[in-house]
């Protein structure tokens, strides 16, 4: 079994090598990717998977992270029918509970260590819920997302609260979340261009479209610019999001170093397309 796996796996490679040779670097990766796609050697889904894992080496947390404004929690002095409650309506499997704020986040809460108490089976101690709680796994905003999903497969835990530089909490972050950067779509106007890899788009009057998973490294070569230099963050989105201060809405704007970088679409965890703008 393992020597058919690694003859279809050379078969696969040969295929992609075969005109370019190998590639020397990521950039050159990525291309004879792309090229395969266009040539049917893989169809456009694997493709997609495979710049999915690329782009995991390059975000932080903070960039696929739940905004702190979007978590749902439950108080620490909630009853167990107010926690059930929040979570019939909200639906979710896991929960932050809080103390006096969402800055002070006591422990997580799985729903299904409800359904023993809910049902009746077993009573609740007298600190309440408190005693259902799992120990909060607390991570920094700059914590590379591959390194944070080794951590979830390693440590087999699913949710993690993400601190900024002063310890406040800015969001949360699952493993969901970043397995959505591997296979997960979003339809919308923008995909196409987007999937064709063209991560900056001149539109001919003056502006500029870009996706948020651009490495500063890449905003700067095109744009003769030196943003990589003004934040510890990796993408044109991780420095919107940094400059702010939170998480940006749609529609928002800031000016970084004379170009306005206006949000045009984004989802619950991070800024998908941005319109970027030379300052006059």
């Amino acid at each position: 079994m393992t020597e058919i796996h690694d003859e279809e796996h050379s078969s696969f490679l040969s295929r992609l090598f075969t005109k370019r040779g190998e590639p020397s670097n990521q950039n050159e990766l990525e291309q004879v990717i792309h090229e395969a796609s266009e040539n049917d050697v893989i169809d456009e889904d694997t493709e997609d998977m495979i710049q999915g894992i690329f782009d995991i080496n390059r975000l932080r947390v903070s960039d696929v992270m739940i905004p702190s404004s979007d978590i749902v929690t439950i108080n620490a002095t909630d009853s167990l029918a107010e926690t059930a409650k929040k979570v019939v309506e909200f639906g979710h499997s896991r929960y932050p509970v809080i103390g006096e704020d969402k800055d002070h986040v006591v422990g997580i809460l799985l729903a299904k260590d409800l359904i023993p108490y809910t049902a009746g089976f077993k009573m609740l101690k007298d600190d309440g819920i408190l005693s259902l709680l799992r120990k909060p796994v607390i991570v920094p905003e700059s914590k590379h997302v591959n390194s944070m999903l080794k951590e979830f497969q390693q440590n087999r835990y699913h949710i993690a609260i993400v601190v900024d530089e002063f310890g406040g909490v800015s969001g949360l972050v699952t493993i969901e979340d970043i397995l959505e950067v591997i296979v997960g779509d979003i339809d919308d106007e923008y995909d196409t261009e987007v999937n064709e890899k063209n991560i900056i788009l001149n539109k001919d009057n003056g502006s500029y479209l870009v996706n948020g998973l651009t490495t500063l490294e890449e905003f700067d070569e095109y744009f003769k610019t030196d943003m990589s230099s003004l934040a510890d963050v990796d993408t044109v989105a991780g420095l919107t999001t940094h400059t702010l201060g939170k998480f940006p809405e749609v529609g928002e704007s800031v000016e970084i170093e004379n170009f306005i970088f206006r949000v045009i679409e984004a989802s619950e965890r991070r800024v998908v397309m941005l319109e970027v703008k030379k300052n006059s």
